[in-house]
Order: structure tokens, then sequence, then C-alpha cells
């Protein structure tokens, strides 16, 4: 079967991806999904040795989030490549013991098939008494359903909930904004959703940064500057409008089956559940400034501010 060969337009979009992606795992070297995505993107270029460089940094990633038959699969990859690695078998010897130790079996499927080792107690955090909920993947035992008004109130609801536990906000501050957010997201002739984190810092970059970072430690997502892509529109297109300009859900890049989505609050699980319904792809979910997903969108959709 032949390769297919890259048009001038599929080259460049890949290359922005290339270009973003290092950007984001110089700063989150832990950060294995987009190490994966920025290795398919060096292979559909043809760039073996920077790809074999991906899967080096691939193997720590891993490595260090305890997934380590992943990280054996990267060391395989490596060494396939340069049989001699001596980084690479060292490695392998560590990842070894350590499967020994745990018991772990070696895995078969790809990154996809696999989760990252769970901490102690991790299992018992899903949506228990009204408890925060998990920032899990597809919940697949659930049918399909059109997404509501109150799926939106209790993504909102969590997020709420997160700030005051976390101290970043006042209660009756958070209490107050709800509300407003809430009554203006309910009113007629309303087009794009109001953001809680938005509408809290109100242009204060620095209490912005702040909220993103705990948002990143809770629920492992990675940062995207979405600010300073460049938007192909046909991409973001791809979700129904219920979930870009109704849920503040961007996706900004796609790279063979995998898509990127930007969201400003990873607690709407009941949208990120139908976005993973609705498409024929895998999902790699990231953290925008809610400021960046607004303008993007009012861009995209030609909305006024």
């Amino acid at each position: 079967m032949l390769e297919h060969t890259l048009s001038e337009q599929e080259r460049s979009q890949i290359l922005q991806t290339v270009e973003m992606f290092e950007a984001i795992t110089q700063t989150q070297p832990d950060d294995y999904q987009s190490l994966e995505i920025l290795k398919v993107a060096y292979q559909k270029l043809g760039k073996t040795d920077e790809a074999t460089r991906t899967s080096r940094r691939l193997a720590e990633a891993y490595f260090n989030a305890g997934s380590f038959s992943l990280a054996m699969q990267e060391c395989e990859a490596v060494l396939a490549a340069e049989p001699n690695a001596p980084e690479m078998l060292a490695m392998l010897g560590e990842i070894e013991a350590k499967l020994k130790e745990t018991g772990q079996p070696k895995l078969k499927g790809g990154p996809r098939d696999a989760l990252i080792a769970e901490t102690a107690g991790s299992a018992d955090n899903r949506t228990v008494g009204g408890g925060l909920l998990e920032i899990g993947g597809r919940d697949a035992g659930k049918p399909r359903r059109r997404l509501s008004e109150e799926d939106a109130e209790q993504g909102n609801d969590q997020l709420a909930k997160f700030l005051v536990v976390q101290q970043l906000f006042p209660e009756e501050e958070v209490k107050s904004a709800l509300a407003e957010v809430k009554e203006r997201n309910k009113a007629p002739g309303q087009q794009l959703a109001a953001s809680l984190l938005d509408w809290l810092c109100q242009g204060n970059e620095a209490k912005t940064e702040s909220i993103l970072s705990a948002l990143i430690d809770r629920t492992k997502f990675a940062y995207v500057p979405l600010e300073y892509f460049d938007f192909d529109r046909h991409i973001v297109r791809m979700l129904a409008d219920e979930l870009t300009i109704g849920r503040l859900f961007v996706p900004f890049d796609l790279v063979s089956r995998t898509i990127m989505i930007a969201v400003c609050n990873p607690f709407d699980a009941a949208a990120r559940q139908e976005v993973e319904h609705s498409l024929d792809y895998s999902v790699n979910w990231y953290l925008a400034k809610p400021t960046a997903i607004i303008k993007t969108l009012q861009e995209i959709y030609r909305l006024g501010p």
C-alpha cells in the first residue's frame, strides 16, 4: 500500500501542531498525552529521529506516572532504532524489576488501551454523596441523551464547589457569581455561554492562572495557550453548536485519530461524555483560559461580545 503523501496544507497544520506541543511538553515534561501526539506528528512528517527522541521522553513520562508496561513499549520502540541505547536498557531493567514487584502484566494494547496506575483510594472518588465528580474518561455504561440545562448547571455547581473547597474564592462570592451565570445562561437570545471562571476573575490574569494551576493539579489535564493558536474553522465545527458556543468547548487540533479539545470547566461531565460519544476519535482534553475560549468562539462563529 502506498503511503499517504501530505498536501502542503496538511504539512503546514502538522508543523504547527509540532511547534505547539513542543512548547507544551517543554513546560510539562510528564504530559504523556501531548508527547504521544507529538510523536505521531513527527511520524507523519517522516522525521524518524525526532519521533525516536519523543519516544525517549514518553518512556520517562510513563515511568514517572507509574505506567510501567507503557514505558516498556516506548523503550522497545527506541531500542528498535538504536539497539544499544544505554539509558533505555537501564530503564528496561528498572521496569522489569517494578513489574515483578507489583505483579503487573505486560499490556498488549497501545497507550489508548491502558490506564495510568491509580493512587491508593482513587477508585473511591467517583461521585460519592455530593462530592466532586471524577474527571475520568468516557462512561460507556450510560445511555446517550440530549444535553440539558440541568447538566450545564451541575457542571458549574461542581466547579463552584471546587473553588470553595480549595479556598480560591470566598463562598458567598462564588454563590453570587454562580447565580448570576445561571441566570445569564437562561436569558432569551443568549448565544455564547457565560463562564463562571471568567465571571469571577473579571480579567485578573494572575487569579485566572492560579485557578487553572489548581485545576490542572486536580484533573491532570494539560494546559494549552489557546490564544496563540491559529485555528482551522472546520476542526472547531466538528462539534455541535450546543457543545461549542453552548458549553465553551473548542476542538483545536486533529492528529491521526485523536482530536484535542480545550475547555475551561473540566467538571462538565455530561458534555464531555457527549463529545466522546458523538465523535469517532480518541479525545484528549486540555484546559485553557476562559477569555481565550470565548474570544476564539466569537471569531469562529462571528458573535458579538
